[in-house]
């Protein structure tokens, strides 16, 4: 169980656990009224991130958001409220690993993007555009390539993590990775002039 559940059963609606936590900051109740959405949160964030321990992780940082917007924060129907907040937490953390992943990319493979931190709102904009289009490079390169560049580069696993992950052989991990970036690189090169 996540949480610390009420003394007694209740028969509070969302409505009224959502008023006594605005009223006293007892998590007890926000607890009880998130408790009763954790498998819907569980369930969306799993859709989205398709891992079940990023998941379960996601539903205890996603309640401890909760706790504290709620604090402040005018809620007429929890459950729909809650379902926004759940997807553009997922969407956030999927644009903050695609992030991380051209991040290091760039460090690892200077030449695919600039190896120069933006300062200027112009330099921003180049390399979000940059990042865009590493993404969908990554999507035209083979999906063992992509794999693998992910498990390398994103989830920082070892050739041997890979390998018991997805079955590849050993020497195919470390050349799915090196002609992964080979050919982000000549993906980026042929569509320069789109940047």
């Amino acid at each position: 169980m996540f949480f610390r559940r009420l003394n007694k059963k209740n028969h509070f609606t969302d409505d009224e656990l959502l008023r006594l936590y605005q009223n006293t900051h007892d998590t007890a109740y926000i607890g009880e009224l998130y408790q009763r959405y954790t498998h819907l949160v569980y369930g969306t964030c799993l859709k989205y991130l398709k891992d079940e321990e990023d998941s379960k992780d996601a539903v205890m940082q996603i309640f401890e958001k909760v706790v504290v917007v709620l604090k402040n924060q005018a809620v007429t129907k929890f459950q729909p409220w809650l379902h926004v907040l759940v997807k553009n937490y997922c969407l956030m953390e999927l644009r903050s690993r695609k992030t991380r992943f051209a991040r290091s990319l760039q460090h690892e493979v200077p030449e695919l993007l600039q190896s120069t931190d933006p300062n200027t709102p112009e330099e921003i904009s180049q390399t979000e555009r940059q990042f865009a289009h590493l993404e969908k490079g990554l999507e035209e390169i083979p999906a063992e390539q992509k794999t693998c560049l992910e498990l390398f580069y994103l989830d920082k696993k070892s050739y041997q993590e890979i390998v018991n992950l997805t079955g590849y052989e050993l020497n195919k991990v470390k050349s799915y990775i090196q002609n992964g970036k080979r050919n982000l690189k000549i993906y980026l090169e042929k569509h320069h002039d789109q940047l």
